[in-house]
């Protein structure tokens, strides 16, 4: 390299700059010194549910098509259902 070769400046480049301080308008504000009661908790029903509810929930499948799905977990060696 010759004195006289120059290499080219960058123009994106910028000079080196401190860093700014935080943003203390992110963090969390100060704990309220008493906190609202909580909502009420509806008590979780006893009652089970019957077939036909239970039959509507899940699609009311027939046995078939059950045996087919495990069929064809078997074909694709899915050991568990949860891999499909």
């Amino acid at each position: 390299m010759t004195p006289d070769d120059t290499l080219p400046v960058n123009p994106t480049l910028a000079p080196h700059t401190p860093p700014t301080a935080p943003d203390t308008h992110a963090g969390p504000g100060p704990m309220p010194d008493t906190l609202p009661d909580a909502p009420p908790v509806p008590t979780p029903s006893t009652d089970g549910l019957n077939a036909q509810e239970i039959a509507t929930l899940i699609g009311g499948g027939d046995a078939s098509r059950a045996e087919a799905n495990e069929a064809l977990a078997g074909a694709e060696h899915l050991d568990d259902p949860s891999e499909s």
